[in-house]
């Protein structure tokens, strides 16, 4: 069943939306483009495929507390699949369990592991409510960096993407 379609005036504010937003969502395809790098052709988990595009989607379009939150899913999907894998584990163990496993048995560069660490530490507070003065909260880290809240998750989102692929990418594998 199709519903009415939408009043103009709906339409005429999505333009104006679109008209002031689009300068501000060609930098951040430019900004996901550089860090992407991926092949022509990729195959894996239908779950995680989807996730990375979504991820890419919700950055572009300005939403950064859910590209936070799915870039380190994405994350944590590409470090589980790899580790179980190399035999490290059969389950999904905790994401802080999977983080220390990767890094003793070098599945990414070691210098990688304080800004995965960090990036799952700032997505606590979204996924898990903590205090208010919870150290790696929104309203704490506002008062302290004397920044807006827009801008921190802004910051942390382009971090996350940037990670998000290099982790996708170090975990890919030739199809056999």
């Amino acid at each position: 069943m199709r519903s009415a379609p939408p009043p103009q005036s709906l339409l005429d504010r999505l333009a104006e939306l679109d008209d002031e937003y689009r300068l501000s969502r060609a930098e951040r395809i430019m900004t996901a483009g550089r860090y992407s790098n991926l092949p022509p052709a990729i195959m894996g988990r239908t779950e995680t495929l989807h996730l990375l595009e979504e991820t890419r989607l919700v950055y572009v379009n300005g939403h950064f507390a859910a590209s936070l939150m799915l870039a380190v899913s994405v994350i944590e999907h590409c470090l589980v699949e790899e580790c179980q894998l190399r035999g490290l584990f059969k389950e999904s163990p905790p994401l802080s369990t999977v983080l220390k496993l990767a890094n003793t048995h070098s599945v990414l560069p070691a210098e990688w592991f304080p800004e995965l660490e960090l990036l799952v530490k700032r997505r606590n507070p979204l996924a898990h409510l903590k205090r208010a003065d919870h150290a790696h909260g929104l309203s704490h880290r506002m008062l302290k960096e004397k920044r807006h809240p827009y801008a921190i998750l802004e910051q942390d989102a382009e971090t996350a993407i940037m990670y998000m692929y290099r982790v996708f990418n170090a975990t890919l594998r030739e199809a056999a």
